[in-house]
């Protein structure tokens, strides 16, 4: 076993929390009457990122590893797991009105997008030494804005604006980018 291969346990768990709590609440966010598109949307596009980040990170798998760049690194999937948390709490039961808890946690969210936008640049900075040309800074910019916007905004329209949003970068991330494992490192 390699060290990156013994590292990718921590991530991998982190993601699959981040994952469990997600699908766990997908049940009551689609329930009748209480579902909210957008707050759908963006659980269904963080479960899509989860997934899609713990695919990119075969990219780190040549990185040399300290154990300031594996918590640089585990900041990463720890950021998806708290921003999953936000977005379904741990009593999604408990949830009247899903319209109603994303507007009072959606700047927790945002910030949280935003964060997580900085923490993945600068791994790939650190970690992978991606120069600032490469086609993922697009997404990095991208997201940091998303999050940025998100974070400000409480108008529904703005919110909407951002969900379909999400789902067009997203697709486009996906099909660009990081269709092969790895495909981000320089």
């Amino acid at each position: 076993m390699t060290l990156f291969e013994y590292l990718a346990i921590a991530f991998s768990l982190v993601f699959s929390f981040a994952a469990m709590r997600l699908i766990a609440g997908l049940p009551f966010a689609t329930r009748p009457g209480r579902r909210y598109w957008v707050h759908l949307v963006m659980v269904c596009g963080h479960l899509a990122t989860t997934v899609a980040v713990f695919w990119a990170l075969w990219s780190f798998h040549a990185a040399t590893w300290t154990l300031a760049r594996f918590a640089l690194a585990l900041a990463n999937p720890a950021l998806i797991f708290l921003n999953a948390c936000t977005l379904i709490p741990e009593d999604s039961s408990a949830i009247e009105s899903w319209r109603n808890y994303y507007y009072a946690v959606r700047q927790r969210y945002f910030i949280g997008v935003a964060a997580w936008a900085l923490v993945l640049a600068g791994s790939a900075t650190v970690l992978l030494r991606m120069p600032w040309s490469h086609p993922a800074r697009l997404a990095q910019a991208w997201w940091l804005a998303f999050g940025l916007a998100g974070a400000v905004s409480s108008s529904e329209r703005v919110h909407s604006a951002l969900a379909l949003s999400a789902i067009a970068i997203g697709l486009a991330i996906a099909l660009t980018i990081i269709m092969q494992p790895g495909a981000i490192a320089p």
